[in-house]
C-alpha cells in the first residue's frame, strides 16, 4: 500500500492562503482624511484674522483694567494727600451720628463692601465738580422723612498700629449728596448714581447694628 501523498493530492488538501483583498491593503489608510485634509491650509488670510483676534483681546483687557482703575486727580486736590491716604489704608474706619441722624457709633473697619465705599469717597469720576464750593457738608443736613432712616453721617479715619495719618473726620449728607471735611472749609456732590449706593450702604449698616443689639435684649 502506497502511503505517499501524490502532489496532486497535497494541493488538495493543503489549506488555501487567502488572498488579500481590497479592504486589507486600505485597512490602515481609514480616516486618513482626517489628519491629511487637502482641503485644509493655512492661509495668510487667516494667520492675519488669528493676530487680529489676539489683538482685539490684549487691547479689550486694557481698556477693561483702565476703566476700573481709580483716578485720584480731582479727588487729592480736595480732599488733600493725608486724607487721600486715610481713604486708602487707614485701619479703622467709624460711622458716626451728626445731624438728625440717630444711632450708636458703629465700626465698619472689616465691613462688607468696605472697599466699595473707599472706591465712590477716591475716584474722580463720583463727584460732580462743578458743584464745588465753600462751606460745611453738614450744613446741607436735611431731617430724615422717616422714622429710622439717617440723613447725615461722620466718618471718622485712624490708623492706631501704623499710625500714618492722624484723626481724619469727614461728614456726608446722604440726602443731598455732599460731602466734605468736617471743617466745614468746602463740600462737593456726589453723583447722582453714586448718591444712593451711598445711602443704602450707610443705612443697611445701622439696621444690621440695631436688629443686633434688639436681639442682644
Amino acid at each position: 500500500m502506497n502511503n505517499n501523498l501524490s502532489d496532486t493530492e497535497i494541493q488538495s488538501t493543503s489549506p488555501a492562503t487567502p488572498e488579500p483583498g481590497p479592504d486589507a491593503s486600505s485597512s490602515s489608510d481609514l480616516h486618513l482624511d482626517k489628519y491629511s485634509d487637502p482641503r485644509a491650509k493655512i492661509t495668510r488670510s487667516g494667520v492675519l484674522l488669528g493676530i487680529g483676534v489676539v489683538i482685539l483681546g490684549i487691547c479689550g483687557a486694557g481698556l477693561s483694567i483702565y476703566a476700573r482703575k481709580t483716578k485720584l486727580e480731582q479727588t487729592t486736590k480736595f480732599w488733600g494727600a493725608e486724607t487721600i491716604t486715610a481713604l486708602q489704608l487707614a485701619e479703622k474706619i467709624e460711622l458716626r451720628p451728626i445731624g438728625s441722624s440717630n444711632f450708636d457709633p458703629v465700626d465698619l473697619s472689616g465691613t462688607p463692601s468696605l472697599g466699595h465705599l473707599r472706591h465712590a469717597l477716591l475716584d474722580d469720576r463720583g463727584f460732580d465738580w462743578n458743584t464745588e464750593s465753600s462751606g460745611a457738608a453738614s450744613g446741607m443736613c436735611q431731617k430724615p422723612q422717616e422714622e429710622g432712616a439717617i440723613s447725615c453721617v461722620r466718618l471718622r479715619f485712624t490708623d492706631p498700629t501704623a499710625n500714618r495719618i492722624g484723626t481724619i473726620d469727614l461728614d456726608l449728607d446722604l440726602l443731598g449728596g455732599w460731602v466734605g471735611p468736617s471743617d466745614g472749609s468746602k463740600r462737593v456732590q456726589a453723583t447722582e448714581w453714586v448718591r444712593p449706593k451711598l445711602t443704602n450702604y450707610f443705612q443697611m449698616i445701622v439696621n444690621v447694628e440695631r436688629l443686633r443689639y434688639d436681639q442682644r435684649e
